[in-house]
């Protein structure tokens, strides 16, 4: 009995060993941002925009080295509501939701326009939706 003991905490060990070993960069080389499921994801070069549009969480994510910082403009029904901007980097996200209130809360219903890029020269991507439908 002691023998099995002896080797299931060596098990043990190893296991915890191993998990020692794992780069901690691995999970950050993934642009996607947090959370279990997003309802909308566009992409264009250098950056990918998530959407959850319960909450109104909008993500942008910078999926490039190329020296630009991924930036997204919100619009709602026609209004300009706000641009986020991941600055850190290739891998970088920022995200913003209702919760924040003011011109993170979408108002329920409205026509949703996302103009994005990742690249500092060209046009932006153009991606729609229709926010809590």
């Amino acid at each position: 009995m002691r023998l099995l003991n002896v080797r299931i905490l060596s098990a043990a060990a190893a296991v915890a060993a191993a998990g020692v070993l794992v780069p901690a960069g691995t999970a950050a080389a993934m642009p996607d941002p947090p959370g279990d499921s997003w309802d909308h994801t566009f992409t264009a070069p250098g950056v990918t925009v998530y959407v959850e549009e319960y909450g109104d969480r909008i993500s942008v994510c910078d999926s490039a080295a190329n020296g630009s910082s991924a930036q997204v403009n919100v619009w709602a029904d026609g209004g300009w509501r706000y641009k986020a901007v991941a600055s850190g980097g290739s891998g970088s996200c920022v995200t913003h939701s209702a919760s924040e209130g003011g011109a993170y809360n979408l108002p329920e219903g409205a026509f949703i326009e996302l103009y994005y890029k990742g690249v500092s020269t060209g046009y932006a991507t153009r991606s729609t939706y229709v926010n809590d439908h």
